[in-house]
């Protein structure tokens, strides 16, 4: 009697991005308005950046874009008006890897804080110059 060798079970596959960032997104919507529904979703080869479409009740599209804006604060949403039929979708653009490191920089170096901590560098630079300096010429003078 010969015993056949059962394959071990294939692991299941990893979802893509684009199926985590629909998921997350749906979930989101869907806080605001549970007839919420993905419309499309685009990947834009040119810069590797992902355009998704949410289509729900007219009433809820702003707070969805809203709720979308304070979870992807380095993406791009906005609302667009379907000019055909009337509808509004609420649209989010997840730009490429480099570009949201460009946009959280410049975002960083924007920030009223780190403008404060600047001018306090600045300025403790200049007093410790001339605490330097005062130095200098007391120790020369004597």
């Amino acid at each position: 009697m010969t015993e056949t060798a059962v394959a071990p079970p294939l692991p299941e596959p990893k979802p893509s991005l684009a199926d985590r960032l629909c998921s997350s997104v749906l979930s989101i919507a869907r806080a605001e308005d549970d007839g919420a529904r993905i419309s499309s979703i685009a990947k834009w080869e040119h810069d590797d950046s992902t355009l998704l479409r949410v289509s729900a009740d007219a009433g809820t599209i702003p707070s969805i874009a809203a709720a979308l804006r304070r979870r992807w604060p380095l993406a791009s949403v906005g609302i667009v008006e379907d000019v055909m039929n009337g509808t509004q979708q609420a649209q989010l653009l997840v730009p490429s890897g480099t570009d949201q490191l460009r946009r959280a920089s410049s975002m960083a170096t924007e920030s009223r804080g780190v403008r404060l901590l600047g001018s306090l560098a600045r300025a403790l630079g200049v007093a410790a110059a001339l605490v330097f300096v005062v130095a200098v010429a007391a120790t020369v003078a004597r």
